[in-house]
């Protein structure tokens, strides 16, 4: 694959996390506006227990997709060619969900946010699980290309972290939310279809063959990868890093406000630095990967991350130069710790299902592995809604509290990782490492 293909692949996660970000970055903010009476749009905790309902429907829909994809396979087409059918969905979803406003009724405020959701998870859904098994298909068996393509998935989702944490304060305190939200969508449509032309030149096209039996249903694909102990264990990990970064992006702009006492502008300096250490850092995680494999990393990572993030829950005093200053330099010490923790996630998880049949079961990992992380995420988005409408009654110790979450969702989740680890087989040794492109 040559560098200009590298990019079209990466701009897709680009697009894709820059809509998911701006969700859950804002979604809490916004539903907790108030008008000029004081009434608020939303109650924070309903629309955290909505979020959490639609991350079930969401995560319930991955296997599906995974089915689809791995079956549209199967009947020898190319996978990338679903991206085409997605592409804009969550675009409009996301549009719509931040379209109410205080002049609106109650009854159609809740419409618009619950359509909204509706379309933007089943949109991300099949956009995500055919795009993240491209990093199989795109790979064919090169260990070395398959590190680089999962690393960008994770290099993808921190870019476009930064740039909706760097860029949405400032949008979002000049333009409000709903404009905001078209300008991303806007963003999502241009990168989003991208992918499709990073096929390298070495793609081959398979055929179905004739009497195939390789069919598999969804319940049979589901079966496959829940009995794996080695993916479950797999699922512990990244569900702790998951649910801890939902908690973090949500969090962050109360803990400029009510922690630091700065304003919405202030959110780029808190956790600015982490991504600005972080991007560098994906690099390095190839290297990680070959040197202890991708578990350990996993492991190291989650840890170091869970340190931090307990820390920040006692983020408010002057350290160095400043509060503001003392969390910027904090939240960069984890830098390494993220990059760590989503340059090797699309490697984990085809690294299991390539044990488990490759390409024919590669789409159906991945959606049980957003099945379970994303009903989780929504448990955290919902623990995250509820703390904020709790603030209110108690001030910043519910805001704290969004830190220990976070961490804790972490160690929790090295925790869960050993005792599945303890009765799981040992998996085979790698396949020998081919030559270059």
């Amino acid at each position: 694959m040559t560098l200009t293909k590298y990019l079209l692949f990466i701009a897709g996660q680009i697009g894709m996390m820059s809509l998911n970000r701006f969700l859950l970055q804002w979604i809490i903010q916004y539903s907790d506006t108030e008008d000029a009476t004081g009434n608020v749009l939303f109650v924070a905790a309903a629309v955290g227990g909505t979020v959490f309902g639609f991350r079930i429907f969401d995560g319930i829909t991955d296997p599906i997709a995974g089915t689809v994809s791995d079956r549209w396979v199967r009947m020898g087409r190319r996978r990338q060619t679903l991206l085409l059918y997605a592409f804009a969905v969550p675009s409009l979803g996301l549009i719509l969900t931040f379209l109410p406003n205080h002049e609106m009724a109650a009854g159609l405020r809740w419409t618009l946010l619950c359509s909204g959701l509706f379309i933007f998870f089943v949109g991300y859904t099949f956009y995500a699980i055919p795009y993240w098994s491209l990093v199989d298909d795109y790979s064919h068996g090169d260990e070395k290309r398959r590190r680089t393509l999962s690393n960008l998935l994770g290099a993808g989702i921190i870019l476009a972290t930064a740039v909706g944490f760097g860029l949405s304060p400032l949008l979002v305190s000049k333009l409000g939310f709903s404009t905001s939200a078209v300008i991303f969508a806007a963003v999502g449509l241009t990168l989003m279809p991208l992918p499709f032309f990073a096929a390298p030149s070495d793609s081959p096209q398979r055929e179905t063959a004739p009497g195939d039996e390789s069919h598999r249903s969804l319940w049979e694909g589901m079966k496959i990868a829940l009995r794996h102990r080695r993916f479950i264990g797999l699922i512990a990990l990244f569900a702790g890093s998951q649910m801890s970064f939902t908690v973090m992006t949500a969090a962050a702009s109360f803990i400029a406000v009510d922690l630091l006492g700065g304003s919405l502008k202030d959110v780029p300096f808190i956790l600015g630095p982490l991504f600005a250490f972080a991007l560098p850092s994906f690099f390095g995680v190839p290297a990680v990967s070959r040197r202890i494999g991708w578990e350990k990393g996993m492991m190291l990572g989650s840890l170091g991350l869970g340190v931090i993030y307990c820390i920040s829950g006692c983020l408010g005093m002057t350290i160095i130069h400043s509060p503001i200053v003392t969390a910027a330099i904090l939240f960069s010490l984890g830098g390494p710790m993220v990059a760590l923790l989503f340059g090797l996630e699309g490697e984990g998880v085809v690294a299991c299902a390539r044990e488990r049949g490759g390409e024919d079961t590669v789409s159906i990992y991945w959606g049980v592995f957003n099945f379970i992380v994303k009903s989780l995420n929504g448990i955290a988005l919902f623990i995250t809604g509820w703390l904020t409408t709790l603030s209110r009654e108690h001030g910043v110790i519910a805001i704290r509290s969004m830190s220990f979450v976070a961490g804790g969702c972490l160690l929790l989740g090295v925790v869960v990782y050993f005792l599945i680890k303890r009765g799981a087989t040992p998996p085979p040794p790698p396949p020998a490492e081919p030559h270059q492109d």
